[in-house]
């Protein structure tokens, strides 16, 4: 599910994974023996370049998503949601045949490394990664499809059953394993919807906001970004809201209808009722589906800010047609996650004269995976399915590399299958957990803290301050514009309290650099501003 983790995964939510490589069974399988897996990545989880020379070759420099073209507005959109609004030529990371070998590049440089935990982990045990070339005679059989996120998840389910045919082509297998993540999820359950169901044995979903996301919401009206980058004021937020309007992605991540049917429900969890909080108006009033719609039809903000009124009804026509979709002989597997802060509550501020700019107040009040809440993630066709499974304590984008998420896909995968995983398979007994006004991101919890640095900007050095709750691991990175990590200053674990550390950037050079503090429980990222 939270856009720019919502897109920047509701919700895009791009973290580094501290998660060690397991090797459950100790196999050393020949890789022409294990059925190919595709990995479909959510929103903001495919690079996207603007190839300026349109000669395939991409450079740093031409980095779109997330890099220094992206305040270009080289990925704005049409309204129609297709075609480019300027001269732009946006590419998909990675190119075949690209001398750049940018899939690579994009596990080292990116922050959060979103394919990196995931892509190591079954490599070690017996899968090889597809490099990008046309010479698929060496066995590879773990592929990546990256693919236009902005675009409409019908495009790209069209798109995924032809890299399906490929696959199938390159690897002389009769069928693939699907692994969808976030958003990917909603394309891999379109693809089956509308294609050749018969070439996938396992569709795996993990983390995928089947019914919708609340965090959207706050991308779209406010410009909140997902997780890993803070945007932290209202130029950036604007630019995020102008990217988001035209994106047909977005509108298909709103919650839909079902996410208002509190008769949709595992059975076993509490406190339902608080899904019906999704949207408040500023009267103090909470809106059901078909009011939620007609608000955002007529949503005006700053005099000239509304939203795509065609994406929007087109987006509802859409979640209908994958509402419920018909698997056949597909095992469905579906990884939750729970006991991380999720937004399910966004609420209209009116602005005051003489723009009358509204804003949004969002809360982290329900239980899921810090993008997506468990009841989104956990409703397939509106029923829990068979192999559900749910995995405690991470956040959305860390899913996919998660120790028990790569156990059990090393389970389903095996021949023969082991679906058997008592220890995943209890749902959280709530879906509510406290509610805190959250109108600045990661405020929620005043026991962790990273303070701006200062000073800022600085020459020749400066001081970074925070504060954790908890005994555990504690990253602090910088990262240039690009995302490529420049430093690391603490990674280690550490006993609560507050610390402040000073940063010597040394030879780099002048420019903005983003710091991040990660903890299990906490993730937040500055910016901050080097003048020499």
């Amino acid at each position: 599910m939270k856009f720019l983790k919502a897109i920047l995964i509701v919700f895009l939510s791009l973290h580094s994974m501290s998660i060690s490589q397991i090797d459950l069974d100790n196999r050393n399988t020949s890789t022409t023996d294990l059925l190919p897996i595709i990995y479909v990545p959510g929103i903001m989880g495919s690079p996207l370049y603007d190839d300026l020379n349109n000669n395939n070759q991409l450079i740093p420099d031409e980095k779109a998503w997330f890099g220094i073209q992206f305040f270009t507005g080289s990925l704005l959109l049409q309204p129609n949601g297709i075609d480019p609004n300027g001269n732009y030529n946006i590419k998909v990371a990675p190119l075949r045949n690209d001398a750049a070998n940018t899939l690579r590049n994009e596990l080292e440089d990116v922050p959060m490394d979103l394919f990196k935990g995931f892509f190591d982990n079954l490599e070690a045990n017996g899968y090889l990664l597809d490099d990008y070339d046309d010479d698929h005679t060496e066995g590879e059989n773990l592929f990546c499809f990256t693919y236009d996120w902005r675009k409409n998840n019908i495009t790209n389910a069209e798109l995924l059953s032809n890299f399906i045919d490929s696959v199938l082509t390159w690897t002389g297998a009769v069928q693939v394993n699907l692994v969808g993540h976030s958003m990917g999820g909603i394309v891999s359950k379109t693809c089956i919807k509308l294609y050749d169901k018969t070439r996938i044995k396992n569709m795996v979903f993990i983390g995928t906001p089947h019914l919708g996301a609340p965090e959207m919401l706050t991308v779209m009206l406010k410009g909140k970004l997902f997780e890993w980058l803070n945007f932290v004021n209202e130029i950036e937020w604007l630019a995020a809201r102008v990217l988001a309007r035209n994106l047909p992605s977005c509108y298909q991540l709103i919650p839909s209808a079902s996410y208002f049917d509190l008769n949709l429900n595992n059975g076993v969890s509490t406190d339902i009722e608080i899904y019906s909080e999704c949207f408040q108006l500023p009267n103090g009033n909470y809106v059901n589906y078909s009011q939620l719609i007609d608000y955002l039809t007529n949503y005006q903000s700053c005099l000239i800010e509304n939203l795509n009124v065609g994406l929007l009804n087109s987006s509802e026509i859409f979640k209908e047609t994958i509402d419920t979709v018909d698997f056949g002989n597909i095992e469905v597997v579906n990884i939750v996650g729970y006991n991380q802060w999720t937004i399910g509550k966004n609420k209209i501020i009116d602005g005051s004269p003489p723009l009358y700019c509204k804003t949004i107040e969002y809360f982290r009040n329900l239980n899921g995976d810090f993008t997506v809440p468990v009841r989104s993630a956990e409703l397939i066709n509106g029923q829990i399915f068979e192999h559900t499974y749910y995995t405690e304590g991470f956040i959305h984008s860390d899913l996919p590399g998660s120790q028990p998420t790569l156990e059990i896909l090393l389970g389903i995968f095996a021949d023969p299958p082991n679906y058997n995983f008592p220890q995943y398979s209890v749902p959280p007994v709530s879906y509510k957990d406290v509610t805190v006004n959250v109108e600045n991101e990661f405020e929620f919890h005043k026991s962790f803290n990273l303070s701006q640095n200062y000073p800022n900007p600085f020459n020749p050095s400066t001081n970074i301050g925070f504060r954790i709750a908890d005994f555990g691991l504690v990253n602090l990175k910088i990262y240039d514009v690009l995302g490529k990590e420049v430093a690391t200053l603490i990674n280690e674990e550490k006993p609560a309290g507050s610390y402040e550390i000073t940063f010597y950037p040394g030879n780099l050079p002048s420019g903005t650099y983003f710091y991040q503090l990660r903890t299990q429980e906490f993730i937040q990222t500055k910016k901050m501003i080097l003048t020499k």
